[in-house]
């Protein structure tokens, strides 16, 4: 008798897991999504200051162009210390157009380094961040 109820139990799951295995499932990527993305290429993903003078202030752009088939959306941009401010544009970015990320960097308490620092850039794209440098060395 428990021989029966366990090989009943057994049956019971495996249909079970045919039947899920059979089924389509609604939850399946479709590749146009993936394929047809927006796409940010920067010209350069490094902008370097060379030589400052502590306390100095000075300013950069990062290039970029959508390469994508769909509007490219910035949702953030975020730099990695207070010392470094990051502008950018708000609206779409069509498929072929150009923008540009503008950084400001004030070197006030940076004297004697060689630094480095990140820009992350959120948007629609894969992936979804992107990772930019400004590097000096600060007198």
């Amino acid at each position: 008798m428990k021989r029966i109820l366990q090989l009943t139990v057994i049956a019971v799951c495996l249909t079970g897991m045919l039947y899920g295995c059979s089924k389509k499932s609604s939850d399946e990527i479709d590749i146009s999504v993936v394929s047809n993305q927006a796409v940010i290429k920067f010209e350069n993903d490094i902008l370097d200051f060379h030589t400052l003078t502590a306390g100095e202030k000075v300013s950069g752009s990062f290039k970029f162009k959508n390469t994508g088939k769909n509007d490219l959306v910035i949702s953030e941009v975020a730099s990695s210390c207070g010392c470094t401010v990051a502008d950018y544009p708000h609206g779409a970015v069509k498929p072929g157009e150009e923008g540009m990320i503008s950084v400001t960097y004030d070197s006030k308490d940076s004297k004697g380094m060689r630094i480095q620092k990140n820009i992350t850039v959120v948007a629609n794209t894969n992936p979804s961040k992107t990772v930019l440098k400004i590097v000096a060395t600060v007198e």
